[in-house]
C-alpha cells in the first residue's frame, strides 16, 4: 500500500476521471444562489428555482435584491426550507453587492470567518465560496470527500479535516476546484469503484 498526500490524490483522481467541468453557471450571481439553494437538497429541486430566479431577474443582482420576501419564497420553494434559504440568500448577496471589494482584499483565514458569520453560511457554503466566488484555492469537506477520505485513513469531522488539508494543499485554484469536482463525481460513482483504498493510504 502506498502513502500519498492529498496532492498525488487530486493527480490521481484526474487522471481517472478527467476534467469534470463543474459549476457552469454563467454569473458569480447564479453561483452565489445555487450554493444557498443546494443546501440539504438535490440538484434536480435546485434547478428549477435557478430557472424561476432566472425568469424573473436574468440574475441580476439588483433585481434579486428588490424582489419582495414573498416572490423570493415562491421563486425558491422547488429548493425547499424556502423561508430560512430566502433569508440567507438574500443577505449573501447584499453582502457581495455592498462588500465584495473590502472581502476580497481579506487573507484567506480572515475572509473565510467573515463568510461563516453571515447567515446559513456554514463550513461547505464558506469554502465553495472561498473556490469558485472568491478564487482560493480552498479544500470543500464535504460528505463524498469525507467519505473517501475516511477509507484511505482519515476519518475526522469536516472542521479538523478542512485544518489539516489545507494547509498541504499545493494546487492552484483552477485544480483546487477540478479536485472538489473531482472528489465528489468520484463519491457519486459508489463506494470507492476504482478501489483507491486497497492500494493507497492518505497522509497529512
Amino acid at each position: 500500500m502506498h502513502a500519498i498526500d492529498v496532492n498525488e490524490l487530486y493527480h490521481i483522481l484526474y487522471t481517472k476521471l478527467g476534467p469534470r467541468h463543474w459549476w457552469p453557471a454563467r454569473s458569480t450571481e447564479e453561483l452565489l444562489c445555487g450554493m444557498i439553494l443546494i443546501q440539504n437538497t438535490n440538484y434536480k429541486n435546485v434547478d428549477r428555482s435557478l430557472a424561476n430566479l432566472d425568469a424573473a431577474t436574468n440574475f441580476g443582482l439588483a433585481a434579486l435584491l428588490a424582489l419582495p420576501d414573498g416572490q423570493l419564497q415562491a421563486l425558491i420553494r422547488p429548493s425547499g426550507f424556502y423561508k430560512n434559504k430566502a433569508r440567507y440568500l438574500r443577505a449573501v448577496l447584499q453582502a457581495y453587492h455592498d462588500h465584495y471589494h473590502e472581502l476580497a482584499a481579506l487573507p484567506t483565514p480572515s475572509l473565510r470567518k467573515r463568510l461563516r458569520d453571515l447567515p446559513g453560511v456554514g463550513n461547505e457554503t464558506a469554502d465553495v465560496m472561498l473556490l469558485y466566488v472568491f478564487m482560493r484555492p480552498a479544500f470543500v469537506a464535504d460528505s463524498y470527500s469525507r467519505r473517501l477520505f475516511a477509507r484511505l485513513g482519515q476519518d475526522a469531522p469536516y472542521p479538523q479535516l478542512q485544518a489539516h488539508i489545507a494547509p498541504t494543499m499545493r494546487l492552484n485554484i483552477a485544480q483546487a476546484q477540478e479536485f472538489h469536482a473531482l472528489l465528489d463525481d468520484y463519491g457519486k460513482l459508489g463506494p470507492d469503484v476504482f478501489g483507491l483504498a486497497d492500494q493507497y493510504q492518505l497522509k497529512l
